[in-house]
């Protein structure tokens, strides 16, 4: 009974710590994601997160924020 309940906790470390993703590989997915610009505006998916790797500069910024702001009647 001692050797089960070893060999589950054993498993289930092993199991946390492969699920485990390190900042460098996540890093190259973000890489490869970025890469794409349409992943890199402002209304998609990863737009908070490539702005990390690709920064948006204030003439982006104000033009996305013109393209964004609601008409007025």
């Amino acid at each position: 009974m001692k050797i089960c309940i070893m060999t589950a906790i054993v498993v289930s470390i092993g199991l946390i710590v492969s699920g485990c993703q390190s900042s460098q590989s996540r890093q190259q997915q973000l890489a490869t994601i970025c890469a794409d610009p349409s992943n890199r505006q402002p209304k998609s998916d990863y737009w908070s997160e490539c702005q990390v790797l690709y920064p948006s500069s204030s003439q982006q910024l104000q033009r996305n924020y013109r393209l964004g702001a609601p008409t007025g009647n």
